[in-house]
């Protein structure tokens, strides 16, 4: 038996799908490879450790950047390389990819047979290099001095960077007038992908908006900041001034992203309100964001749902405007999809239904609702699904 033969005999190929593997995917596998089934209530990482290769075939979150992006940094922590099967109408899904850098293949979904075979074959090729690369990078950490001490300065760079992205969140949330704010941030790491800000815009208006890089890492942390300071809330004019509208304010922060023609899959989803505090009308859009939710006194729960994609990825992307009248007693709240990963059941791959949750806690004082969340946060501290983690509350209290 030849070196090649020995090496991709029986490799094991593990396989993450929604349902079985379709026809052409068996048919490709054959009996090269040995198709192990992955576990989706595991971490995928440690499954991949025990196999060289991996085919994804995407269900719903084809067109899903967070899940897809997580999964492709799954991979980037292993010696895996993946083939993943997209379906032709994933349009975001592809774009998203077709920026990004790793261990991946992109293949379609109805791919042929000897197609799949093909990029199996060269996907095990590849991947003995990249586990010996990754082994001399490891070896190269092992190393006693110069790589204790290297790690410890970027240790106390990631805590100065930290520090930083701290410094850009408000320091003071502007309650009054009937309004009062309160928010929580935890990070998965030392510096987060998410971020939010609470700003009066005038006498009567305040606007407020929470953001959330695809990703994580300092890279994720850095778009933050660009969107910190790229958000136009207002437009001088002359000696006066237009607040600018959520939603063009969204079209301008995505334009501003594309421009700047970021690698490595910068992208981010976010949502922005403007309220004028003089009538309690709300004004709203969301960029692939969560919907912002809205509890009122009575329990009736409302999502606010408006159509726009992910910013960074289309130039020419439009985003709905939504408004809606608020009433003394509700509760705005806006959250990051690490909230969603927080409140999943064990299995459930339908997602919680974030609102109904959250308006158990409808009653409770705003801080003390966050202070459950927080403490969910500390229990699955040890998760790795665990996703950074920002909530902002809006309680509205009229005489």
């Amino acid at each position: 038996m030849d070196i090649e033969t020995a090496l991709t005999t029986r490799l094991k190929v593990l396989f993450l799908g929604e349902g079985p593997p379709a026809a052409n995917v068996l048919a490709a596998v054959g009996s090269r490879w040995e198709l192990v089934p992955a576990r989706p209530d595991r971490p995928l990482c440690p499954q991949l450790s025990h196999a060289g290769l991996a085919i994804i075939c995407p269900g719903p979150w084809a067109n899903d950047p967070h899940r897809l992006c997580g999964i492709l940094e799954e991979l980037d922590r292993s010696s895996a390389i993946a083939l993943l099967l997209m379906p032709a109408d994933a349009h975001l899904g592809l774009s998203v990819l077709a920026k990004r850098r790793g261990q991946f293949i992109c293949v379609s979904r109805d791919a042929s047979v000897a197609e799949l075979s093909a990029k199996l074959s060269a996907a095990t090729a590849l991947q003995p290099a990249i586990s010996s690369l990754q082994g001399e990078i490891l070896a190269a950490r092992k190393v006693e001095g110069e790589g204790v001490s290297a790690f410890e300065e970027l240790d106390e760079e990631l805590r100065l960077a930290a520090r930083l992205q701290r410094d850009f969140l408000p320091r003071r949330l502007p309650d009054g007038d009937g309004l009062q704010f309160a928010a929580l941030f935890r990070p998965v790491g030392w510096v987060s992908g998410d971020i939010y800000d609470v700003q009066r815009l005038d006498e009567t208006h305040v606007g407020f908006y929470i953001a959330d890089a695809v990703g994580h890492g300092l890279s994720a942390a850095l778009l933050t900041m660009f969107i910190k300071k790229a958000m136009l809330t207002k437009r001088i004019i002359g000696n006066s001034y237009q607040i600018v509208s959520p939603h063009t304010a969204l079209t301008e922060l995505n334009i501003d992203i594309c421009e700047q023609n970021l690698s490595a899959s910068q992208f981010c989803t976010a949502a922005y309100c403007v309220l004028d505090r003089a009538t309690l009308k709300l004004q709203y859009a969301r960029a692939g964001h969560p919907e912002p939710v809205i509890l009122r006194a009575d329990g009736t729960v409302v999502t606010l749902a408006a159509r726009g994609s992910l910013l960074g990825v289309f130039p020419n992307e439009e985003y709905e405007p939504g408004a809606i009248q608020l009433l003394s007693g509700d509760r705005v709240i806006l959250y990051t999809d690490g909230l969603e990963a927080l409140l999943a059941a064990p299995g459930d791959r339908r997602g919680p239904d974030v609102p109904q949750i959250l308006s158990q806690w409808a009653q409770l004082p705003r801080g003390e609702m966050l202070f459950h969340i927080n403490e969910l946060v500390d229990s699955t501290s040890n998760s790795a699904q665990q996703d950074d983690v920002t909530v902002l509350v809006m309680d509205v209290q009229r005489d």
